[in-house]
């Protein structure tokens, strides 16, 4: 009888098990939905390709900045540039410091600004500097940025590579996929 009861219960948490993994599952497939969702709609709005947003927000993760962080940076540094392309804002100055054309840099997507800004803030030398310049290329979100930046294209080259290897690199058919889904 009592051989009968534990086989009774051990079944039942069997099947309560298969509903947890099965609700779990649910989960994680609609997270992911939903994360590939957000990242089209983010890269729509910045004028990033979903690849290199979705890289781009791998090195910040490995660096330790949030993706909403990286997300708010590249949006502020994108309209930066834009107004010191037309001769206004608070990143002219900053910019010229570095020896970057505002007009020249306005012309590149905004991952490539982020990789020209990345060459440019890696080559000043003291700290004080670069916190100063990020905060008026990146507002607020520049210091955080600056562990992102950290090391210029040579580093977000191999961030990228290692997102590629690593599966982490979302597609923008995907974005798409997840966007009709």
């Amino acid at each position: 009888q009592q051989e009968k009861s534990i086989d009774v219960i051990s079944a039942g948490f069997k099947r309560l098990g298969g509903v947890v993994a099965g609700i779990s599952f649910a989960s994680l497939i609609k997270g992911t939905i939903d994360a590939n969702n957000h990242l089209g709609d983010m890269s729509a709005r910045l004028g990033i390709s979903t690849e290199a947003l979705s890289r781009l927000q791998y090195a910040a993760e490995v660096t330790g900045v949030s993706a909403a962080t990286l997300e708010m940076g590249l949006q502020r540094m994108t309209r930066r540039i834009a107004e010191a392309a037309v001769g206004s804002g608070e990143a002219q100055a900053a910019l010229r410091e570095l020896g970057i054309s505002a007009q020249s840099i306005a012309t590149l997507a905004p991952e490539q600004q982020f990789r020209v800004l990345a060459d440019a803030l890696n080559n000043v030398s003291e700290q004080g500097d670069k916190v100063r310049l990020a905060m008026k290329l990146f507002d607020s979100e520049g210091v955080a940025l600056l562990q992102t930046l950290n090391g210029g294209t040579a580093a977000l080259d191999a961030y990228a590579t290692e997102a590629d290897r690593l599966g982490r690199t979302i597609s923008t058919e995907a974005a798409q996929a997840a966007e009709q889904f």
